[in-house]
Formats: C-alpha cells, structure tokens, sequence
C-alpha cells in the first residue's frame, strides 16, 4: 500500500503561512478582538523550539509593558529587561526586524541584563521580531528557551509568518488599554466634580476656589488629586442628606 510521503519543512512552512493568512485577512476585516494570550499560545505551539513566547508594547512616551504571554517566564524575563533597559525584547521592538542570542548569558550585546536573565530564569536562548505597527508605538514579539542556540532558521522563518497576526494583536491591545485610560479618565473627572461641589457647598466657596483647596491638599499630602475626590465624596456619603446633622 502507498504512503503519503511526510511532507518537508518548507512545504510545513507553507502551509502554516497559508493558514495564518487566513485568520489574518478574517480577522481585519471583522470587529472581533484579537486576543493576545491566544496568538501567543498558537505562536508558542508554532515555532519548533520555542518553550515559552511573549509580546512587547513600547508606547510612545511610555515604559514597556508585556501584553501577552505564554506563562510567567516571559512576564519575568521580560521585568528583568524593563528594569535593566537593556535585551533582545527593547532592541527588537525600535530597532532591527529580528534579533537572535543562542546564548543570552554570555552575549555581549546585553552584558548586565544576560547573566541575570539567564541566573533568575533559566532562559539562555532568545528570539524577537518587530511587530510593524501603525503611529509612534513600537512591540515586538519574543521567543525564549532553557536550550543554549537552539533556534533554527526554519524556527526565525515560522516566527516571521506569525508577525502579521501578532501585530493584529498588539493593535487590539493597545486600543483596549487607549478605551480602558479614556474610561478611567472620565471617571475621576466625575468624582473631582463631585467633590468640588461638595467643597462649594459645605465651605461657601466658588469653583475655581474649592478645585483650588482640593489641589492644595493633594501637593501638601503627597497624594493624587483623584484620591483627595475619592476622599470628599465619601466622607460626604455618610451624612444623609434629608436629615442634616446638628
């Protein structure tokens, strides 16, 4: 009886690719979500010696955060990085479209963060693509190994089919935390009204001077002006308002 014959790395490849393309041209033109922490799971199983994947979100202006991971093992290699300002997960992001370490422990390229990375994790081998993203954002997508210079080309050419989508990703991520700021924004903008109506009233003052107390107390305390609204307000939840006190 005839058998299949097993099918060779490129044509796995290739296939991988054409079903990747797929969920992406899906995806774009749908409203659903991509969730992070699902590529990353698909991205971990994809790349042959990948152990553990995460992804990495530099907004402008701000510091970088992980926005999806496999398990705690990227979430701590890549707090090493943050902390130090140095690995393959920043440099990727801003600057080339991948980086390869076989060995992080003894990379001169990172020479303080490698060590540690490598004495607090485990991890030796690492591999970051850049995620192409829209406005002054930048992210990358990271694969990591317990296995010193143990990624292969076919795993760096697996790992480049799965940008697309991970980029898809990340876009939804950072819209979601955009919606999640806005929200939180409005919220303590309610509560600060809130409670400079209650100084206006309780105090006799006008607006800008009881926004001004409230500022006041907030420099004086060391404490965040929302907090100070959060304070007012619930002090003031306590008195009934139908039976004022004596």
């Amino acid at each position: 009886m005839d058998q299949t014959p097993e099918p060779d790395d490129s044509e796995r490849v290739r296939e991988l690719a054409k079903q990747f393309k797929r969920m992406v041209d899906a995806l774009a033109g749908s409203t659903q979500a991509v969730s992070p922490d699902h590529v990353i799971r698909m991205a971990t199983l994809a790349v042959p010696h990948a152990q553990h994947a995460g992804l990495t979100l530099i907004r402008a202006g701000q510091s970088a955060v992980t926005l999806g991971a496999s398990d705690d093992v990227p979430k701590n290699v890549d707090v090493l990085q943050y902390r130090i300002g140095e690995g393959p997960c920043l440099d990727a992001a801003t600057g080339p479209a991948a980086l390869l370490s076989g060995d992080v422990s003894t990379d001169a390229r990172w020479p303080t963060f490698g060590p540690r990375c490598t004495a607090a994790t485990g991890i030796r081998s690492m591999l970051s693509l850049r995620l192409p993203l829209e406005g002054g954002d930048h992210a990358a997508i990271n694969f990591y190994s317990k296995l010193a210079r143990t990624f292969t080309q076919e795993d760096i050419t697996v790992a480049s089919v799965v940008v697309p989508l991970a980029a898809l990703a990340v876009e939804g991520g950072r819209h979601q935390r955009d919606q999640t700021d806005l929200l939180d924004a409005l919220a303590s903008s309610r509560h600060i009204a809130t409670a400079v109506g209650i100084v206006m009233d309780t105090k006799g003052i006008t607006s800008g001077e009881a926004l001004h107390l409230l500022q006041r107390i907030s420099t004086e305390f060391n404490v965040k002006l929302g907090a100070v609204a959060d304070k007012v307000n619930f002090y003031a939840s306590l008195t009934d308002p139908l039976e004022p006190t004596e």
